[in-house]
């Protein structure tokens, strides 16, 4: 440990086997970065730099409920202790890094030791890292945040054999239209949209995209196809399995979406599952932990999906189903519980899924720099256009942090005009599209714009026709 240690000391601020890494470039000592003995209390050793508040921590997606419609969880002045791999990938957790005020930045490098792997800060100038044996730490204080970032990435993708991607399936940069936003605005009861989908509901979507003129691309079916057993919509994670009154032949609604000129997609929320599903009726070992001891009605009998499962083995015949139906897109949803348990999961998803077809396009909600090499495409995740909120502030993180954790992987742009039906605005609807044009990433039209004005489908269209036109560029170049 002794050799250990020394070895950081030396290496300051470059490139180490173990413990601390960093860009060769960068200064070999600094009067900010400091490295303790190990401590008895704690599991490894303990670097301390000086930093300067708010720090952008990208992997906290967890909030208060007043912060929900803004990006402040992710900035933190105040004290805190996280740990990033076991933080809850709740929304949009990115990759286990921080970047200061004034451009310092500091990042994990492996998932060994991962349990005693924190960031603490005291809420004043000092940021704590707690390094177990096995973890490196990439660290560099030259205050080019962005570029240290980069750099971050280029190393991180070198170990973890990321490839990006150069070559794909056309479609997959295809625009994409959804039907989650539409049930929601043609609902007139509470949690009614979950009723609403329907094949005709599928045909009379597409032929309205039709009739406004907009390109052609992928249509996914939200939450809504599958079946609720015992009657509660908490039943359906785990029931995947067309609803046969809502869609008598499942394979003739996805005929006639290819027969309309689009490509079958599916939204899935496979990491939760309820007791009463048919997957855990068939594999009770599938039911993991409770995600909520039913605080609300949303929680009640949800329970995680069991890492230590089959997941494989589920995942596979789930997928195969659908893809004989002629489904090649896959939305995963739900991936809220623990970064640790999620990467697992999403592994074996992921890998289900390239078994079966290696164009398959399958796309996850958490961008993380370890979960890039089990994703095709990260979405930025929708936004409630609430104007209590700052929700601007959060169109911009959230994408931020799909783009910079996501290097090599195509990005979604989800939902133009944001999530929240009753709060979508022609002037808001407008400004949220606006923010999306140029960026990387593939649009997602999900509420049909006629709801909201002439004016907006025009404009609609016209960004669709010009990403068609264009380059298409989906993906990710935040790497070096």
């Amino acid at each position: 440990m002794n050799n250990r240690r020394d070895f950081i000391k030396k290496a300051g601020m470059g490139i180490a086997l173990a413990g601390v890494s960093g860009p060769l470039a960068a200064q070999a000592t600094s009067t900010h970065y400091e490295v303790l003995n190990k401590n008895d209390k704690v599991e490894g050793e303990q670097v301390k730099i000086k930093v300067t508040k708010p720090l952008f921590c990208p992997y906290n997606s967890n909030g208060t409920a007043a912060q929900k419609g803004g990006d402040a969880y992710y900035f933190q002045s105040d004290a805190f202790t996280h740990n990033p791999f076991t933080i809850p990938a709740s929304g949009m957790s990115g990759s286990p890094v921080i970047r200061d005020a004034a451009g310092k930045f500091v990042g994990f490098m492996t998932t060994f030791g991962f349990e005693n792997s924190t960031f603490s800060f005291d809420g004043k100038e000092t940021l704590t890292i707690n390094v177990p044996e096995g973890q490196e730490l990439f660290v560099d204080e030259s205050g080019k945040g962005d570029e240290a970032w980069k750099t971050y990435n280029t190393q991180m993708m070198h170990r973890l054999n990321i490839q990006p991607y150069k070559v794909f399936p056309h479609f997959w940069a295809d625009v994409e239209y959804c039907t989650w936003v539409e049930q929601k605005i043609q609902s007139n009861v509470p949690k009614g949209h979950f009723n609403l989908l329907n094949h005709d509901f599928v045909a009379k979507y597409l032929d309205k995209v039709i009739e406004y003129g907009f390109p052609k691309g992928k249509m996914t079916l939200d939450h809504g196809w599958g079946q609720f057993p015992d009657g509660s919509l908490n039943s359906g994670y785990g029931s995947w399995h067309p609803d046969p009154k809502k869609f008598p032949d499942f394979r003739k609604t996805m005929d006639l979406i290819n027969e309309k000129g689009f490509t079958p997609g599916l939204w899935i929320g496979f990491p939760k599952i309820h007791a009463s599903s048919i997957a855990a009726q068939n594999n009770p070992n599938l039911l993991g932990a409770y995600r909520a001891q039913g605080k609300t009605e949303y929680d009640k009998g949800v329970r995680w999906l069991n890492p230590k499962a089959d997941i494989f083995e589920y995942a596979s015949e789930t997928i195969h189903r659908f893809h004989k139906m002629g489904v090649r897109k896959f939305k995963i949803d739900m991936s809220y519980n623990t970064k640790s348990d999620m990467l697992h999961i999403h592994k074996e998803l992921y890998k289900a899924a390239k078994g079966i077809d290696p164009s398959i396009e399958m796309e996850f909600h958490v961008p993380d720099i370890f979960f890039t090499k089990f994703t095709d495409v990260t979405r930025t995740n929708d936004v409630w256009l609430n104007d209590k909120y700052d929700w601007p502030a959060r169109v911009k993180t959230h994408y931020e942090i799909s783009y910079k954790s996501s290097p090599g992987r195509g990005i979604n742009l989800d939902h133009i005009g944001g999530n929240a039906e009753n709060d979508i605005t022609e002037e808001k609807y407008l400004k949220h599209l606006e923010m999306f044009k140029s960026k990387i990433g593939y649009p997602l039209v999900s509420v049909l714009p006629h709801h909201i004005s002439q004016k907006c489908v025009e404009a609609t269209g016209d960004y669709l026709w010009d990403y068609e036109k264009g380059a298409r560029h989906i993906i990710s170049d935040f790497y070096s």
